[in-house]
């Protein structure tokens, strides 16, 4: 399981190949439609699928089932150590409405 974590410019494209997790993604955006909305989805290699995640979506990662879970993450943008675009959360924040524990 991760935290929550999100970033200002970084755009996330996930793929579990092994394994099954859930992602939960929050929309923090304040001028988005969706703003303060809450979505899941399962994947894994039953149910293939790179989920696309754009900056300022908190999202945060939990393996199901009892099998190790292996999760590629295709960013954008390079991690910049001396700048990080990367915002944290714990995972049972009352910031969202959603907890991943």
């Amino acid at each position: 399981m991760t935290g929550w974590h999100a970033h200002a410019v970084t755009l996330d494209r996930l793929f579990c190949c092994a394994g099954s997790i859930r992602i939960s993604l929050y929309d923090g955006r304040k001028a988005s439609p969706s703003f303060g909305a809450v979505w899941h989805k399962i994947v894994g290699p039953l149910r293939p699928a790179v989920v696309v995640i754009p900056p300022g979506v908190w999202h945060g990662i939990t393996a199901l089932g009892p099998e190790t879970a292996l999760l590629l993450n295709l960013v954008d943008k390079a991690y910049a150590f001396e700048d990080p675009d990367h915002w944290r959360l714990p995972p049972d924040t009352d910031l969202i409405p959603y907890r991943l524990v």
